[in-house]
């Protein structure tokens, strides 16, 4: 698949782990990473396992800089990151974000993970071209001349933090997985911050009744996301982080009211490539 500028790319859809079933095959096997081409950059939005898919078919000739958004430190957010090919081969510079969670360094968590033996190598093997930057929730991030990042904490456990991208001055997108309704001023707290946002990536990995056996969980339902696609129907909203024992059919039965009722409602599917207005 040959990248466009100014598009929106869903590299993986999943949550909790890769799902190795052909019956999920259509919304998603790999685990959450989102990418957004610019004619400038590339930006990426969590490392789950389809930053790896990204990596492998990126154009040789495409020098453009890669900054990558981590939302929080579980390791379906995480575990592409040592089979992201442009960490290697310094044909790319690459600068990770991580935001500080309960007042941790996230370069901790990388460590953790991407050390023996859980892995075979360190960080030590990528290449000079790899930065990492770390910073407080609540900050905005400036990724070059069109990009600002606006960052917010949003309940989860161990926390996580949404991203908001404005480009050129419009408030293109806003992304924020994983995220659980645990208080009175939760979905108010989302609402204000995609407020006249274009499109909205967003946790939606449960039914109602679902989530009433998984509180703790840290994970929305499609009641919460119907609260904000009927308060925001400007916004685009993609139904993501399906959890990974449901099936395409499950996950189209689930949703399938709350598509019907809301035109600003779609699922979110591996490979699709979106237009950003």
């Amino acid at each position: 698949m040959k990248l466009t500028e100014d598009k929106l790319i869903f590299w993986g859809t999943r949550g909790g782990l890769p799902s190795g079933e052909i019956t999920s095959a259509k919304y998603g096997l790999a685990t959450s990473c989102v990418e957004l081409s610019f004619s400038d950059r590339h930006i990426i939005l969590d490392a789950g396992s389809g930053i790896s898919l990204f990596g492998k078919q990126i154009d040789l000739n495409d020098r453009k800089p890669i900054d990558i958004l981590i939302g929080h430190y579980h390791y379906d957010h995480l575990i592409g990151l040592p089979f992201f090919l442009p960490l290697f081969n310094g044909n790319h510079t690459v600068r990770i974000f991580l935001p500080e969670l309960e007042g941790k360094h996230g370069i901790e968590a990388i460590d953790k993970l991407i050390s023996p033996p859980l892995f075979p190598i360190t960080r030590d093997m990528f290449s000079d071209n790899v930065s990492f930057h770390s910073f407080v929730p609540g900050e905005t991030l400036t990724l070059g001349l069109h990009d600002t990042i606006e960052t917010s904490l949003f309940p989860h456990p161990g926390q996580n933090c949404g991203y908001r991208l404005n480009r050129r001055g419009k408030n293109t997108l806003c992304y924020i997985s994983d995220i659980e309704n645990n208080s009175d001023s939760t979905l108010d707290d989302v609402i204000k911050f995609i407020k006249n946002c274009n499109h909205l990536i967003i946790d939606s990995s449960y039914t109602k009744e679902e989530s009433k056996s998984r509180k703790g969980w840290g994970h929305l339902n499609l009641d919460d996301i119907e609260i904000i696609a009927s308060r925001l129907p400007g916004v685009q909203i993609y139904l993501y982080h399906h959890d990974i024992f449901k099936t395409d059919s499950q996950v189209e039965m689930d949703s399938r009211n709350l598509l019907n009722e809301y035109n600003n409602v779609k699922l979110a599917k591996q490979l699709d490539v979106v237009e950003l207005s």
